[in-house]
């Protein structure tokens, strides 16, 4: 078995693929980031978490956040090793935008880490982010196992951490998709 942390890891478990993909954006990649082949799999996804905690341990906060799918196992996890928080999940809304549901509330003021699986645009993290803000609670951290965003960017100004930087994936507004050009069919590996 390889150390957590890496892109070998992710491979050997089938959580990290290459071919012509639909991202959750809309977009098109040559690159994806299964990461439900991690979250199955308790041991390893503790050991990813752990590295992510160790990163993360001067944040103060008292609950940890993940979107719905992706984020909620993460999220967990963390909140795990962190005493004291508890953990709760945002899910898409009307609109497509995130909410809590279920009684989740938060606290005005209330310092809040949010988890994703993976960051490419950041754009699930910033509908979480509004559904905090919208509680009148703040973002204290942003956390991801792997951060696949263009040359590392990232457009957060609070805290952000991640188990694993992969850059120079690269990804497509359909129209400008050159795999799609090359007529390579398209995978939605999340179905």
């Amino acid at each position: 078995m390889s150390a957590a942390g890496t892109l070998e890891d992710l491979r050997e478990i089938g959580a990290y693929l290459q071919g012509h993909f639909l991202l959750t954006t809309g977009r098109h990649s040559d690159t994806f980031f299964l990461l439900a082949r991690l979250t199955e799999r308790p041991d390893k996804l503790r050991a990813w978490i752990s590295l992510l905690q160790e990163q993360m341990q001067d944040i103060s906060a008292r609950t940890v956040v993940g979107p719905a799918m992706g984020g909620i196992l993460p999220a967990y996890q963390l909140a795990a090793l962190r005493p004291s928080n508890r953990v709760i999940f945002a899910e898409k809304g009307e609109g497509g935008n995130m909410v809590f549901r279920r009684g989740f509330q938060l606290e005005k003021g209330e310092p809040v880490i949010i988890i994703e699986d993976a960051v490419t645009t950041g754009s699930s993290v910033n509908k979480v982010i509004d559904a905090v803000r919208d509680q009148g609670a703040h973002v204290a951290a942003i956390g991801c196992l792997v951060n696949r965003t263009q040359d590392q960017r990232v457009p957060w100004t609070v805290p952000f951490f991640s188990v694993l930087n992969v850059s120079g994936i690269q990804n497509w507004a359909p129209d400008d998709c050159p795999l799609c050009h090359q007529g390579i069919p398209l995978t939605k590996p999340k179905q």
